[in-house]
């Protein structure tokens, strides 16, 4: 009797543990978390929207074109600077909050946010908008929503990027006198203005960005009559460094530092000629995002730890990004479509 009992046991033994592998080998696989939030900020269909994970959010309303051209993530709080054509045809400078739009600007001038940074409850964004009764720009920042100056209408000058170091406000840009024919490229530390370069070159792109206590500008300049660029930056206003000295057209559009790396997003000529790159520089030296046929761009870089994002767009119409050299489509083409603005932020 005790061994037929023994037996029965074992039975009952090896069918629990069958029954309970079977419901295990059939149970979801389910994906692993991601330990960070990847967020797009750009436009699709001439409408500003970002991207959260891949999802959209629409930013732009219906009265005309819109664009979104910088995004700062704090906390939970999503910050982005852009534009929206209103109901009159102008162009007004605009800034949304979680998807909550605020005008910088009265909608009379036309006027445009290129840039934002935030500092505790303080936010800085760059632009321009034009002087009264003129057709010149003024460079100006607004904190908090209140304007500040940084030329008045004897110059023509745009605000692209703002950065803060301790208690200084910088920002980069570009200007040009009425009487001259090329912009240069320049920056203002706390509203006193520097130049960066002269009339030889002509003023293209700027990117700022911090790290620590360390400044880091980038420009890149026409510097011939074909229109050719070259890019430069620059760490704590020190000597320029020229990246990729060798190539006839570099244009870097996007700067961010991670450590002691210095990352450049930008764009330039295939090796055969007949097609425009998307690129990325570390600390100078080239890495090739794209291969053609169709031209692409890159307007913005971001690192977390290891990885290196670059975000952007293509002739196809995409809007999309790059981690680590892999390609990453946002939208599918069907309306021209772009990433200007590429933040990862860990979980």
């Amino acid at each position: 009797m005790g061994q037929k009992l023994h037996f029965a046991s074992l039975c009952l033994i090896v069918l629990s543990t069958f029954l309970s592998c079977k419901k295990r080998s059939e149970d979801p696989i389910l994906p692993t978390p991601q330990p960070y939030d990847i967020y797009a900020a750009g436009r699709e269909g001439y409408v500003a929207k970002y991207w959260k994970n891949g999802n959209a959010v629409t930013l732009g309303g219906n009265t005309g074109s819109s664009d979104a051209n910088a995004m700062v993530v704090s906390g939970a709080d999503i910050h982005i600077a852009g534009y929206e054509i209103n109901a009159a045809g102008k162009y007004v400078a605009k800034y949304w909050k979680n998807g909550t739009s605020i005008s910088l600007t009265d909608g009379t001038r036309d006027a445009f946010a290129n840039d934002i940074v935030v500092s505790g409850n303080d936010v800085y964004i760059a632009g321009q908008e034009l002087s009264p009764g003129a057709s010149t720009y003024q460079a100006k920042y607004w904190k908090n929503g209140t304007p500040v100056a940084l030329t008045d209408n004897t110059q023509q000058a745009v605000a692209t990027g703002i950065a803060l170091v301790g208690n200084d406000v910088y920002v980069i840009g570009e200007r040009r006198n009425l009487d001259w024919l090329t912009t240069i490229t320049c920056y203002w530390k706390n509203g006193q203005l520097f130049d960066l370069s002269d009339r030889s070159r002509a003023a293209a792109d700027q990117a700022i960005a911090v790290s620590g206590n360390d400044l880091y500008l980038a420009w890149s300049e026409s510097y011939n009559n074909s229109g050719q660029s070259q890019t430069r930056y620059s760490k704590n206003l020190g000597a320029p460094v020229l990246i990729e000295a060798g190539s006839a057209d570099v244009r870097g559009t996007s700067i961010a530092v991670n450590g002691n790396d210095v990352y450049i997003a930008g764009f330039g000529l295939s090796a055969a000629n007949n097609a425009i790159v998307a690129k990325y520089w570390k600390n100078g030296s080239p890495v090739i995002l794209s291969s053609g046929p169709e031209s692409a761009f890159a307007l913005s870089v971001a690192t977390s730890g290891v990885d290196v994002y670059v975000a952007g767009y293509s002739d196809a119409g995409a809007a999309q990004y790059w981690k680590n050299g892999t390609l990453v489509s946002l939208t599918n083409g069907s309306q021209a479509a772009l990433i200007r603005k590429i933040v990862v932020v860990k979980k």
